[in-house]
């Protein structure tokens, strides 16, 4: 499987929610690589801006730490069920060669993310709509890929099958041009 496929759906994902937030005055700050202050403070929504910077702050991380935001962001998903959290934890999910990584489950959560009211206007089911889209697109070049793995070991499995009957036809003509020689 190409894992950097994920990461160039990502991207895009990435690239679009920038253009979006690029038409709106919001004030900007640097992105930060520490993880105490990547992830948005609780009491605010997630804007195309803040979603934007923790994925890059996420992308700066080494594994451990993925790890550790993603129990302590799937914790706070549980308790409050909230529109941010869930498009943390799929976009969490959705990184590729972690050990949670689960496509279909990142898919799950922003095609059934909620209406419900924001504490303030919010882009997050834009983002959640363009996310869902490029993670169906993503599920079904992993179901493709995995159907293609299967039957190329389906071949692997009958190309075997036909070479030891090659290698016997061979040993049995040998053994025959050695039984004509005197």
């Amino acid at each position: 499987m190409n894992h950097k496929t994920p990461f160039i759906l990502m991207l895009k994902v990435l690239a679009i929610a920038t253009l979006l937030s690029a038409c709106s005055v919001v004030p900007t700050s640097l992105p930060t690589t520490n993880l105490v202050t990547c992830p948005p403070p609780q009491a605010l929504a997630l804007s195309a801006d803040r979603v934007l910077r923790y994925y890059t702050c996420l992308g700066t991380l080494p594994a451990s730490d993925v790890a550790s935001e993603y129990h302590a962001v799937s914790l706070s998903f549980s308790e409050t069920g909230s529109n941010s959290d869930r498009l943390k934890l799929a976009i969490l999910l959705s990184l590729p060669d972690t050990e949670f990584h689960s496509t279909a489950a990142a898919l799950n959560l922003v095609k059934n993310m909620p209406a419900g009211p924001e504490p303030v206007p919010s882009t997050l089911p834009d983002l959640a709509l363009l996310l869902s889209v490029l993670l169906a697109q993503q599920q079904h070049a992993d179901d493709s890929i995995s159907e293609l793995k299967k039957e190329l070991s389906d071949e692997k499995v009958h190309s075997d099958f036909l070479q030891k009957k090659i290698d016997a036809v061979k040993d049995l003509e040998i053994n025959l041009i050695h039984r004509d020689q005197p």
